[in-house]
């Protein structure tokens, strides 16, 4: 790893001799460095869906047929068709539910290598904050600003994601299926009357 972050250094260190202040420069340094985690996470998740695209599509459209089979069975009465149906819903949802936490994980991948570059030249380092926060004291590490500069980032990507060229394109795909697909229904169908 020490090759891989000795690669890193003439980069990773170009953000952090950005403004000649020391302080300030570590600031924007550590948020320039949350930022390019997020861009290269998000970057990979939207790979990562465009390769599973297909699949993704075909879990959701099993989900919705499944539940609401499901829920055309209780309405007829029919137990046995609805627990079939409603296990066959459920294995959907829990593929769904699994690869959305892998995608998550796809977009978070960047933050390790981060901090453990930030380590390497931070970890001696103890910022003072203003006042004593229970669990960490009267100074911030390497670590806390690096979270926090990621969380600004993360935010301030989420909002400007619709914006950015790639991103936008990703955006759209997103919100515009590429068919029209079944509405899923609820439960709570089974106890409205019509009027």
């Amino acid at each position: 790893m020490e090759r891989f972050y000795e690669a890193l250094d003439p980069i990773c260190m170009a953000l952090f001799r950005i403004l000649p202040d020391p302080i300030a420069s570590f600031f924007l340094g550590t948020f320039l460095l949350a930022l390019t985690s997020v861009l290269i996470g998000q970057t990979t998740l939207s790979i990562a869906f465009l390769i599973n695209r297909k699949y993704v599509e075909r879990l959701n459209d099993d989900l919705v047929k499944w539940n609401n089979l499901s829920i055309d069975a209780i309405k007829a009465g029919d137990k046995e068709a609805y627990e079939s149906f409603n296990e066959q819903a459920n294995e959907a949802f829990g593929r769904l539910f699994f690869l959305s936490v892998a995608y998550s994980a796809a977009s978070l991948w960047p933050a390790p290598f981060a901090l453990g570059w930030m380590q390497r030249w931070y970890s001696d380092i103890a910022i003072p904050i203003p006042f004593p926060i229970p669990f960490l004291g009267s100074s911030a590490r390497y670590t806390l600003i690096f979270i926090l500069s990621y969380l600004l980032a993360a935010l301030i990507f989420s909002l400007s994601k619709p914006y950015l060229p790639y991103f936008k394109w990703i955006h759209k795909m997103l919100a515009t299926p590429e068919r029209e697909r079944e509405r899923l229904r609820s439960f709570t169908e089974l106890f409205s009357r019509p009027l």
